[in-house]
């Protein structure tokens, strides 16, 4: 088994959280591997999630503001501009708390996708769609067409796992689409995924954290 959040929004307190939980839950199952999609964003703990993350072994996946961040001084001016002032701020305050060793990680060890295969099934991992790992967006609750579209050109996947606000499994002729749903924002109950890499069955686990 396999345990997949998103949306982490650099929320230690969150990650951490998540980390007891996932510990509890290996004294009943084989836990694998713990993904995260989108690691860094609008909550003021990024050296500290970094740390969480590396010490723990959890791997992860660029999000849009970790892409920003990781590029932030080789983007062009006119890209820069593109952005918001909010979202300059939470970029640049982020890469400036990161430190070199944070930066170095997001850069070097955290990518635009992940292509994993456990036993006899291969997974893709993004945080928006394959299409468009870093901006792209899988709705929820769409008709199975839609889901189908993004599967044909990936049916090489057994299931493809995607980050976003609102946690959704989606079966079709291709395969499964799973989003966990976001983890360390109040977008909605803060949850992660628990996913049978044999049996492609899919589990969503909530929890709360002190803010």
């Amino acid at each position: 088994m396999i345990v997949v959040a998103s949306n982490l929004h650099g929320n230690a307190v969150a990650l951490k959280t998540l980390l007891e939980r996932v510990e509890r839950l290996k004294e009943n199952f084989d836990i694998k591997a713990v993904y995260v999609l989108g690691v860094f964003g609008y909550m003021p703990y990024p050296k500290e999630t970094y740390e969480l993350m590396v010490e723990n072994n959890v791997r992860a996946v660029r999000g849009r503001i970790d892409h920003l961040i990781a590029e932030w001084h080789e983007l062009e001016e006119e890209e820069k501009e593109n952005l918001s002032e909010l979202e300059r701020k939470i970029v640049e305050w982020n890469w400036d708390q990161l430190g070199k060793e944070g930066r170095k990680w997001l850069r070097n060890e955290v990518p635009s996708f992940l292509a994993e295969k456990w036993g006899d099934n291969e997974f893709l991992l993004v945080y928006g769609s394959p299409y468009d790992p870093i901006n792209g967006f899988v709705k929820p609750n769409q008709p199975s067409s839609y889901y189908e579209s993004i599967l044909a050109p990936f049916r090489k996947y057994e299931m493809v796992i995607v980050g976003g606000y609102e946690r959704f499994v989606a079966e079709t002729m291709y395969g499964k689409i799973a989003c966990p749903g976001a983890c360390g924002v109040y977008a909605n109950q803060p949850s992660f995924a628990v996913i049978d890499t044999r049996s492609l069955d899919v589990s969503f686990e909530e929890f709360d954290f002190e803010t």
